[in-house]
């Protein structure tokens, strides 16, 4: 690394950093942020400088309602990482201080041995993983799978308060999920492709007792130029639970993804949810990758 290094928070006004920035937004966590409706990307991103060239940054996402930040970061290849990663974690924990959190948590792919390396060094442990499931839809029989043991539709435009009522009941005891609001559903339907026909609904009597939310829209994969989709939300209310029905929701889903074209699907899970596990490899969904969540206490 030539030149001293500086650190600094985000100046929209500077046209180094709008410049820097639209780069960033091209990456699905920047571009997501920028319209979440609690973001404010003058004090939660910062960039790392050196020479008068932008080198690096680290992102503040507050969840506060459990009492965390989730940091997002990425530096040049040229630079070393710990190094830029320190000072920027200096800065993202003062403002994480400032906004009332009390841990900071990040991810990364578990075969990223020398970043797991680095953030021992800085203080952080190893606290959760994740599943990364695949499944080549075209090895799948899924019409006649689908049973109508309940009422499925689609979602509709005044359902915001809906979605959001069921995802809060679904996971209020899943690690690492902070509770929607009405706004945060109108954001994510927003960023994701704002397809109404990407939600399904199971209902029980009129009262909504599951859903599956995928993704229709999610590029080619990169190393068999495959279409890709993603089940991004799969959930059973508390009491609706043991008669098979996160089973139905994610085989409509899985229909209507293939309905779509596409032809591999990715589904993120717990690796301690073993009943979920269980149900995707039973459908043929393999192990595709593992990512590590870290965290750090805020000093």
């Amino acid at each position: 690394m030539q030149g001293r290094l500086t650190v600094r928070n985000y100046n929209p006004q500077e046209p180094r950093d709008a410049a820097a920035y639209e780069r960033l937004k091209e990456g699905a966590v920047l571009a997501h942020l920028l319209s979440h409706p609690y973001y404010q990307a003058e004090k939660n991103l910062f960039f790392a400088e050196a020479d008068g060239e932008i080198i690096g940054f680290m992102n503040i996402l507050p969840e506060l309602a459990i009492g965390r930040v989730v940091l997002d970061y990425s530096v040049g290849p040229s630079y070393r990482l710990e190094v830029i990663f320190g000072e920027l974690l200096k800065y993202a924990l003062k403002r994480s201080r400032e906004a009332g959190s009390r841990v900071a948590h990040l991810s990364a792919p578990s075969v990223e041995t020398a970043t797991a390396e680095i953030l021992s060094k800085l203080g952080f442990k190893q606290i959760h993983r994740f599943c990364e499931m695949r499944l080549n839809i075209s090895d799948v029989t899924l019409e006649a799978a689908v049973h109508h043991d309940w009422t499925y539709r689609y979602y509709r435009d005044d359902d915001e308060e809906t979605l959001s009522d069921i995802q809060n009941r679904c996971f209020a005891d899943t690690w690492g999920y902070n509770p929607n609001t009405v706004e945060d559903t109108v954001w994510q339907m927003q960023v994701r492709n704002n397809c109404p026909e990407d939600v399904i609904l199971a209902t029980d009597n009129g009262r909504v007792v599951g859903y599956c939310w995928t993704e229709s829209e999610c590029g080619l994969d990169s190393t068999t130029g495959g279409k890709k989709g993603r089940v991004y939300m799969l959930g059973v209310d508390s009491r609706a639970r043991g008669k098979g029905l996160g089973k139905q929701l994610l085989l409509a889903g899985l229909l209507h993804l293939k309905n779509k074209g596409r032809e591999l699907i990715d589904i993120t899970v717990d690796s301690q949810n073993n009943i979920a596990i269980t149900l995707y490899l039973s459908l043929g969904f393999y192990l595709h990758d593992e990512t590590v969540w870290y965290e750090k206490a805020v000093p």
